[in-house]
């Protein structure tokens, strides 16, 4: 019975798409027994993809009373499990993917308990696994890599040439002006690391949500709403400490900016590695004029992608390494160092279905 419902739970997770594939082994099985007890993983199981009501879901589960359905709704919402929210003065509930999702909250908190840990474990435990699967299956794929990344790297805005003409989707501050509200909360990846003594000295209060997904986090106590001003704050903040700006891979909007280094970020290091990329490069490339460079090698320093070395007196510029972040150029003295636009720069899907769609035929090639 216990099997059969975690192995049906395994299905409706699959089914959501997401960076991660989901892999019916024994480590995943450990982690799902840990994020969910019996009775939450059957209703899990049995949830639509997409937003539903608790009376939908009562009718649907067949016999399933509605304040028995709420109060498991209510706590995987309370878990970081379920994603909730109101509209027009009706709560309803979606089943979170693992990647983006259920990973990310179970660590918003900054919590240091003895569960966290374990869940910790659990996660690099499983995430070992799915990495060597699709390392495999990539060998295998015709063509290279058909993975769908979930997020994109964003250009620090200051540093885009004024003569060019930016799309929103490429102005950080854009999102963050429209934004009905946005939450701040511990960065989950350099957290993740902490619990499994892997510390790193990066600001981790930098990473956040806007829109319902924000309402969402500061309800259930994940992070904390800020106003726009601060949310801007942070992102200079994060400038200043050498973190990458990396978005949903959505161009009407975006319900997460986090603030990411190589060291811990899943985004940056599968990029890094071209191994299932769960982030898309910025639609910017960065330029060298050897004549201005003075060979100082700050932004060498300063480039997590190792894009950028110096030859002699000069820096040197490795074109498919480089994301465009833009960091490189905010410390060059000399302005040696521009962005100008990529060729080819790829459009982002517009929302979150459109997303959740790329994410799952991907998906689907990868299993083939």
């Amino acid at each position: 019975m216990t099997q059969r419902v975690y192995d049906e739970l395994a299905d409706a997770l699959s089914l959501r798409g997401g960076s991660v594939p989901v892999l019916k082994c024994k480590e995943f099985l450990a982690l799902l027994e840990e994020l969910f007890t019996p009775e939450e993983a059957e209703l899990a199981a049995r949830m639509p993809i997409g937003l539903t009501t608790v009376k939908r879901l009562a009718r649907e589960t067949g016999g399933s009373g509605t304040e028995k359905v709420e109060t498991v709704l209510e706590a995987l919402a309370d878990k970081g499990i379920a994603f909730a929210t109101e509209r027009n003065g009706l709560r309803i509930y979606a089943l979170m993917p693992i990647i983006p999702g259920i990973f990310e909250m179970q660590f918003m908190k900054g919590e240091v308990s003895e569960r966290t840990k374990k869940l910790a474990r659990l996660f690099d435990d499983y995430f070992s696994v799915a990495d060597e699967i699709a390392r495999k299956q990539m060998a295998a794929v015709p063509g290279g890599n058909p993975g769908f990344p979930f997020a994109r790297v964003v250009t620090v805005e200051q540093e885009i040439p004024t003569d060019v003409t930016v799309h929103p989707y490429d102005k950080v501050s854009t999102y963050i002006d429209e934004a009905e509200c946005i939450a701040v909360s511990v960065c989950y990846c350099r957290h993740h690391g902490e619990l499994l003594n892997h510390p790193c000295d990066k600001p981790k209060d930098v990473c956040m949500t806007l829109g319902p997904h924000a309402k969402y986090v500061a309800e259930r106590g994940f992070g904390r709403l800020i106003s726009k001003e601060e949310a801007k704050q942070v992102l200079d903040r994060s400038e200043e400490a050498g973190l990458i700006h990396c978005s949903s891979n959505t161009g009407g909007y975006v319900s997460f900016i986090c603030n990411c280094c190589e060291c811990h970020c899943g985004i940056i290091r599968s990029i890094k590695s071209g191994i299932i990329p769960m982030g898309a490069v910025s639609s910017f490339i960065v330029m060298v004029d050897e004549h201005e460079c003075s060979g100082c090698g700050s932004c060498v320093d300063r480039c997590q992608m190792e894009a950028l070395s110096l030859n002699g007196d000069a820096v040197v510029r490795k074109a498919e390494r480089c994301i465009g972040c833009g960091l490189c150029v905010s410390v060059c003295p000399t302005g040696a160092l521009k962005l100008q636009l990529r060729e080819g720069a790829l459009v982002p899907p517009l929302n979150q279905r459109e997303l959740r769609l790329s994410l799952i035929s991907a998906m689907q090639q990868i299993k083939r």
